[in-house]
């Protein structure tokens, strides 16, 4: 890559999902994961819910790790939340992302507004890798995956502050 590919690579923002990255198989998924795709394929972000204690937790569990408890159900959530941080990744790590050119692109941890900790993994799209910053006040948006139109992927948006 030429210094000047460099230059241009390190102001291009995501504007979409990283393609060509494993999915997951909406057939095998447990029990306790399908709430969470069954909402993202309705354009809704649903975090599992503890019944006993009310905890919020994400990645999906069979059983609460405030409680203890193994009862749950799905709640949606505004999908408003903060970058809680974050880390802009030039070198491709997947064969996929060398092969289609997807760098840089930015993995952000997000915190969701509904609850202290409860935080996400995903990307934000549409700001350049070097507007990025901690605190950055973002929200939810839905993706169809390329390969597969049943599985869709959250992403977050800035907005405007």
């Amino acid at each position: 890559m030429t210094q000047q590919q460099e230059q241009a690579a390190k102001s291009r923002p995501m504007s979409t999902p990283l393609e060509g990255l494993p999915l997951p198989d909406l057939e095998r998924i447990p029990d306790y994961e399908q709430g969470f795709w069954e909402g993202s394929r309705n354009g809704e972000l649903r975090i599992q819910q503890c019944s006993d204690c009310g905890l919020f937790r994400h990645l999906p569990t069979p059983m609460c790790p405030g409680c203890s408890s193994l009862n749950y159900g799905w709640t949606r959530v505004s999908g408003r939340g903060f970058v809680y941080s974050y880390v802009i990744v030039r070198h491709p790590v997947h064969p996929a992302i060398a092969e289609k050119e997807q760098v840089p692109y930015n993995v952000c941890m997000i915190e969701l507004e509904e609850q202290e900790g409860l935080r996400l993994c995903s990307n934000v799209l549409n700001v350049p890798p070097e507007d990025i910053h901690i605190d950055m006040r973002v929200q939810v948006a839905f993706f169809p995956a390329v390969g597969d139109p049943d599985v869709a992927l959250q992403v977050f948006l800035p907005v405007a502050e």
